[in-house]
């Protein structure tokens, strides 16, 4: 099934999840640095510049980026999120913000790196050139997006849009290069974990 085709999702609304339901028990809970990131991190030996994690939701993967010596800011729509966030890691090294990906207040170039690793395949369909428009904006020169989001080959009619390498290229194309796209799983509380779609893209 093409994505273009899939019906028209409806998302929770963050705020009530995080305020009802325990962090550890979401589907898109990773203690862990997700792997690919890891993987691609050791590659280009990355170990220092500012990134956003983006929908840092539980927020592990800010934890774990701050860890390997990066400058972190943690954002998330979910003002509840948020405060978790901020009081369960009271961690001077991270930043934790509120903030709308759609409407951001983040700066132009803030940062050298955005991690998304569950925002964009949530997102409706009309708002995918607003993201684009955004990430492109608060990245530096020669940004990189690393995206992880679910994939067409992923048999679940459920969970968020699934995207086929040949749609992201298609969305990405005027604004990123792209320098990867790898088939993967999306690490979490799943069984079998979703598959998934890792993509690295430099801003043009």
């Amino acid at each position: 099934m093409s994505e273009g085709s899939q019906s028209e999702k409806n998302f929770p609304n963050w705020d009530n999840l995080y305020k009802n339901q325990n962090v550890e028990t979401m589907p898109w809970y990773n203690k862990n640095l997700d792997s690919d990131l890891e993987e691609e991190l050791e590659k280009r030996i990355i170990t220092k510049g500012r990134i956003l994690d983006l929908g840092t939701g539980p927020a592990t993967q800010a934890v774990q980026l701050s860890k390997k010596g990066l400058q972190v800011i943690g954002s998330d729509i979910s003002e509840a999120a948020i405060n978790i966030a901020r009081e369960v890691y009271d961690y001077d090294k991270i930043s934790f913000i509120v903030d709308d990906i759609l409407n951001s207040t983040i700066k132009d170039k803030s940062f050298d790196y955005v991690f998304d690793r569950g925002c964009f395949h949530v997102l409706p369909i009309e708002k995918r050139p607003v993201y684009i428009r955004e990430i492109n904006r608060i990245l530096g020169d020669n940004g990189i997006l690393f995206l992880k989001c679910f994939s067409t080959k992923e048999p679940r009619q459920e969970g968020p849009y699934k995207f086929s390498e040949d749609e992201i290229r298609q969305l990405f194309r005027n604004d990123f290069v792209i320098i990867s796209v790898k088939d993967t799983v999306y690490q979490g509380t799943l069984d079998p974990l979703p598959k998934a779609l890792f993509v690295v893209m430099n801003k043009r």
